[in-house]
């Protein structure tokens, strides 16, 4: 989906919005003025009010009919408003109660856009980017320890405080102060799991998750660098703005000079503003600072909370439990 088509579809869902706030003030009014007829000459007054003001604008020597006007519609809404209330109504029931209070749903204030635009833009850029992921198959109800069980006491440990430390993580989110997240181990102990469930957990908060691959993103943003002016989107400043932002499989991508470099240009934007991240590789430390130098390696791990994972693939156990049943 490209820039375009996002800014589009959310000044779209913004102006529906205004749409829906608009029906339903018409919606409680009719039903006010039937319950309520004498509502009905009031809210004639406002609205004759307000056409005499249009008139009166243009005129000269407006000065005193304009007051005289304006105290005229304080006094009816006084009176709505009393009438309202002695019925058991909020006195602005009949208001019509946008969505956002700042830019009253249209997106805009003072002809710049509105934060609600800029949240909707990021959040169907982040749906955009995530409608191939797994976000929906992993849960913290679903994560069993018991396949940890025959470890050592000490790793087994371990995984007890990787799990809680998810789960800690996901229900304390804020996107100002959780910090990253490192988790590192061999394939198949869990680690995209509970990286899944965290997000799952986040995204009900109303915060914005880019979750994938790192293999996938980079091939995204290697075709957005070398395809310009062809209608593409605009991945880097999402996976630089969002709320969270999940590498999976970090270093399981090919290794050039553009992925090098893309990688410490995320990793080191988004630590320097603070952003979360929760990365996850089957690496070790040394083997990724074989692999990427010893400057990303330092700003991953000065700047995150440090997870190992031990055991067996539990993905290949699910498959032996499976095949002997």
């Amino acid at each position: 989906m490209t820039q375009e088509e996002i800014y589009a579809l959310a000044i779209g869902h913004i102006q529906e919005r205004r749409r829906t706030a608009e029906r339903l003030q018409e919606t409680r009014t009719a039903q006010i003025q039937y319950e309520i007829p004498e509502t009905a000459e009031l809210d004639r007054q406002l609205r004759s009010a307000c056409l005499d003001i249009v008139n009166v604008l243009g005129k000269p020597d407006n000065k005193e009919r304009l007051a005289a006007i304006e105290r005229h519609c304080q006094e009816a809404d006084a009176m709505l408003r009393k009438i309202l209330s002695e019925h058991g109504y909020p006195e602005d029931y009949l208001h019509i109660q946008y969505t956002c209070k700042e830019c009253d749903d249209t997106g805009f204030v003072d002809g710049k856009p509105c934060k609600c635009l800029t949240y909707e833009i990021g959040k169907i850029g982040t749906e955009a980017l995530n409608a191939h992921s797994q976000l929906s198959l992993s849960q913290f109800s679903d994560f069993s320890l018991s396949y940890y069980i025959d470890l050592p006491t000490e790793q087994y440990y371990t995984m007890q405080q990787d799990y809680a430390t998810c789960q800690r993580y996901a229900v304390t989110f804020s996107p100002s102060s959780a910090g990253n997240l490192y988790l590192y181990g061999g394939t198949g102990l869990g680690k995209t799991h509970l990286s899944l469930a965290i997000a799952s957990e986040v995204l009900k908060k109303g915060y914005t998750v880019i979750y994938d691959s790192v293999i996938n993103l980079l091939h995204t943003l290697e075709q957005e660098q070398f395809r310009k002016g062809k209608e593409v989107g605009d991945t880097l400043p999402s996976l630089l703005e969002c709320d969270l932002l999940i590498l999976d499989d970090f270093g399981a991508e090919f290794d050039t000079a553009f992925t090098r470099s893309m990688l410490y240009t995320i990793i080191n934007s988004r630590v320097n503003a603070r952003k979360p991240m929760i990365i996850n590789t089957n690496l070790t430390h040394q083997e990724v600072r074989e692999r990427y130098g010893d400057r990303i390696l330092s700003r991953l791990i000065s700047s995150s909370q440090i997870l190992p994972f031990y055991g067996k693939d539990i993905r290949l156990r699910k498959k032996a439990e499976n095949g002997n049943r």
